[in-house]
């Protein structure tokens, strides 16, 4: 779920990322990526560029 909020001048996106199988892998295995993905994401919605190669 992405969900964005007014934070004063700027936004707030919060990323929550869930699943109903309480022992999937799925979660853990895709969670280190989001780090990357926003970094990348904010980086271009600042300055056109992204700051790691896909």
């Amino acid at each position: 779920m992405f969900e964005l909020e007014a934070v004063k001048d700027t936004e707030k996106l919060t990323v929550t990322h869930s699943m109903d199988r309480p022992e999937s892998k799925l979660i853990p295995a895709v969670a280190g990526g989001w780090p990357r993905i926003l970094a990348n994401l904010k980086s271009l919605l600042e300055t056109g560029d992204v700051i790691l190669p896909p």
